[in-house]
Formats: structure tokens, sequence, C-alpha cells
């Protein structure tokens, strides 16, 4: 049941990748603001929590852990506190560190003051030149000890501290005999043309310096969408992810131009992170073998969820396999679904629970989905497979096939997911009931709670009952009584 993007998710925990590149803190200082200072007319913030989560190429590393991958990340930091810090929370995700300690260096912090929701001011304390010639050293020795083990090599060049020219020829030596899938995104791209990238990933701004354009605030696609050869040329890239914000992304083949994505629509975003989502989940899916356009889809998505999450964020395997779930309706994991479940409860959205065979859908169906819907936002509809069918209603049934059923009442609009049932000899959906933990369960008007088996389960999980009656002579058995004697009848649809 899972459509073409759920089946490139899946493999996203085969490859081991190997992150290369700086790394940040990103410091959080939430609070209220209500007046201005009296020593300038800045506004005085009453900082009331503090969130320390990490930036720069450590959190691509994080996206590509959490959207499956098995991650290393390779870098160096101060001889602090802060470096300190960052390497507990790598290590916190499930990431292998080899993160070099360089006493020269100060560990780079962004610290944003927040208020409401909105940035009002940031500070950036830390070194942003090269390491010592020792540390590079490390970081060198490490790359010929470890290259050949791993699938992906994922260069996040912030600012050249980590990623020097001898780093960089180093890895150029080792393109050339091992060819790994080789992805950059870098402020300064030419640096690392010498090491014929499979991917990179230059966003706007960068792509403008790159090609020595005007910054525009419209029609960038049309500006750009015809410098695919240039950025080819000053890049040496197979593969150019250029990310447009707003304005989606435009992706280039050897120079030409292959797909534009559109970008969905988040309110109030928050872009701080989201390039390293895009190429996160890019790399995953053209690894797992999409193709670019579906591969451009996944990053997108996974872009438009890490935005809608306050400061530094990634995108989960869970969430990416959710957001496309959402758009269609056929659910085949539990997991997945009580992901969905979480996402809806988390935007105060009620849930509504039924079940049942709906093996020939009439008129008494689809009345009682539409009245089930009413009482909550989402409805959810677990259906009988054809073995649990033939347990309950006798070795003729079921009529229509449960890809047939499921495909069907996808159809309808007061249905917003469907999950089936019933392996293990299992006929009522009480592990469902118990997992999902529904709001609102429906059922049939001829049961009572008394006579209602699935009843304990939502009372176990707070949920309530509502009985939905029957249209009277509307039901499967009824039309397949008549087509057997011959008679005419009308279903209604």
């Amino acid at each position: 049941m899972f459509s073409p993007y759920h089946e490139v998710i899946e493999q996203f925990h085969r490859p081991k990748v190997l992150v290369v590149g700086d790394i940040i803190m990103d410091s959080y200082l939430a609070g209220t603001s209500t007046r201005l200072s009296p020593e300038a007319p800045v506004p005085v913030v009453a900082i009331s929590s503090q969130n320390d989560v990490i930036g720069g190429a450590g959190n691509i590393a994080i996206n590509l852990k959490s959207l499956g991958a098995e991650v290393v990340f390779l870098s160096a930091v101060g001889h602090d506190e802060n470096g300190d810090k960052a390497t507990r929370l790598l290590r916190r995700c499930g990431i292998e560190t080899a993160v070099f300690q360089d006493s020269s260096r100060k560990t780079m912090v962004k610290t944003r003051v927040t208020s409401d929701g909105q940035i009002l001011a940031r500070f950036d304390y830390g070194s942003e030149c090269a390491v010592t010639g020792e540390t590079e050293q490390e970081i060198v020795n490490y790359l010929i000890c470890n290259y050949e083990y791993f699938d992906i090599i994922m260069l996040g060049d912030y600012y050249r501290g980590i990623l020097t020219d001898k780093v960089i020829d180093a890895i150029q030596k080792l393109q050339q005999r091992f060819q790994k899938f080789l992805a950059i995104d870098s402020k300064d791209l030419k640096a690392f043309k010498s090491t014929r990238p499979t991917l990179v990933k230059p966003n706007y701004l960068e792509a403008t310096r790159l090609l020595q354009l005007p910054v525009r605030k419209t029609d960038r696609v049309g500006q750009i969408s015809s410098k695919g050869k240039v950025l080819y040329q000053k890049t040496g890239a197979k593969i150019i992810a250029l990310t447009l914000d707003y304005d989606g992304a435009v992706i280039f083949t050897e120079g030409h131009l292959i797909y534009q994505s559109i970008a969905y629509p988040v309110a109030a975003p928050n872009v701080v992170g989201a390039g390293d989502t895009f190429i996160s989940a890019y790399i995953l899916a053209l690894y797992a073998g999409a193709a670019i356009p579906s591969a451009t889809e996944l990053s997108t998505a996974a872009s438009a969820i890490a935005v809608q999450k306050e400061g530094t964020a990634s995108c989960s395997n869970m969430e990416l396999g959710a957001f496309f779930s959402i758009r269609h309706k056929l659910v085949s994991e539990l997991e997945e679904l009580k992901k969905l479940r979480e996402i809806y409860v988390a935007q105060g959205k009620k849930v509504v629970f039924t079940n049942g065979c709906f093996d020939i859908l009439h008129s008494g169906h689809i009345s009682y989905l539409n009245k089930s819907k009413e009482f909550g936002d989402v409805l959810i509809v677990a259906v009988n497979d054809d073995e649990s069918i033939k347990r309950v209603k006798g070795p003729d049934r079921p009529i229509n096939s449960l890809a047939d059923r499921m495909e069907v009442l996808s159809g309808l609009s007061s249905v917003d997911h469907i999950i089936s049932f019933g392996e293990n000899g299992i006929d009522l959906p009480v592990e469902l009931i118990k997992e999902i933990r529904p709001h609102v369960f429906t059922k049939g008007g001829n049961y009572s709670i008394e006579t209602l088996p699935e009843a304990s389960a939502v009372q176990e999980v707070g949920g309530k009952i509502e009985f939905v009656p029957f249209i009277p002579e509307h039901s499967t058995t009824l039309i397949i009584h008549k087509i057997k004697k011959g008679n005419s009848f009308k279903i209604g649809i």
C-alpha cells in the first residue's frame, strides 16, 4: 500500500554516511519583551528559556540520522565547554563522532534572542579561521584510513574552517580512487570543483555570487534557470540542486535544466537549517535510486516539515512518511499511523476511528462514514483483510479484494486514512484502538455498549463511543441476496 515515495523513504536506512565540515552551536534565548530600554531604543527581553542545538554541518549529520542513515561526523572544535557540549549532543542523537579538539580555536556559537517566536538579535562568537596544521593532518589521516568504508561523503562547508585546501586535496585523491557519492554544500563551491562532486546544493544567494548576478526579489527562477551550463563549468557537479526557499528548487544535470519543484506553503516558516534538511533528504533519495523529480519532491517535503518547527530543526523518517500518507490515505504500517495521529493531535484535531468490511460499497456505507466524520476532524477507517472476512462472513466472501475495497474507500472525501487488519487470526481492531488512541470510536446502531466487542479497548484509552443508526434495508448481504435472486435493485452512491 506504500506510494513510490514510501518505497524510497524505506531505503534511507541503507547507506553509511560520512559528514565532514564545520560545527556550529545554535543557542536560542527565548523570552518576552514589553518595553524599550531606557539606555537605548532597543527592546528589553526577559529570558525565560535557553535551548542549545547543533547547527552547521552538524545539523546535516542530525538530519541524515533522523531520516534513517548511519552517520559518522568528522570535524574539529575548540578545547572549550561549547565544543564538549556539541560533541555530547551529536552522540546523544546516535551519531558516531570523530571530532578533534583544537586548542587554538573557539567553538563557533550563534546565539539568537527571540520574543514570541520572533528573532530580535543574533550574536556570533568563535573562530572562523582554518584549523591548525596538526588538526588538519588528523582530519586527513582519518579520511585516508576510513574513506573506503562509507557509501556517501557529505561535505558541509560554512567558513572553510575544517575543509581546508589540504583536506579538499585529500578528498580529491580519495575520490579518484574510490568514486563515492560525493555531495557538497558550501558558500564557495568553486573551491571543490577538482573533486568532481556528484551533487552540490547552492542556495539563491550563493548562486548569484557564483554567477556574479544581481539579487532579485521577483522572477528568480527565470533569472537562474538559464545558467545551468555556467554553474556546471564553475562547480563540475553532475547534479546541481539550487534551492530558492519560497520559490522551490531548480535542478540541473550536467548543466541542463531537468526539473523545478514548487515549495509547499508554510505560515511563518523558520528557515534556519532548511537547506541542511533539503540536501540530507536529497542525497538519501538519490542513493536509494529515486529519479530526480521524486528526489526533489521528497526533499521539498522534508524542508517544509522542518521549517514548521521552532529553531534549528530536522525532519525524521517517520515524519516524512506521514507527510505523504496524509496525501495518499492508504497506510500500511501501524507506526506510521501512530505518527499521523501525533501530528493531528499536535494540531488540535479530533481523531475518529471506525472499522468494517466495506465489501460492496453502497449508500448505507457512505451515510455511515459521513456521519462518523461529523464527530471529529479526521476519520481513520480500519478494514478487515480478505481472510478475516472469510472467518467472519463465510468462504464466499469477500466479493471484492482488500486492495479494491481500500481503493474505493480512498475516493470518499469523508475518509482521511485507511489501514487493514486481520493478520494472525485477529478479527477485531482492538490493538489498533489501543495504539491509535482515537478520541471517538463509531459503530453501527445495531450494537450497544454491552454488545460492542471493542468497548473496553475504547474506554481503556479514554475514547468516546458513538453509535450511528443504519439506513434500513441497506447492507452488502442484502445486495448479494438480490443479485443471486436476479431481482432489480438500486445501489446508492
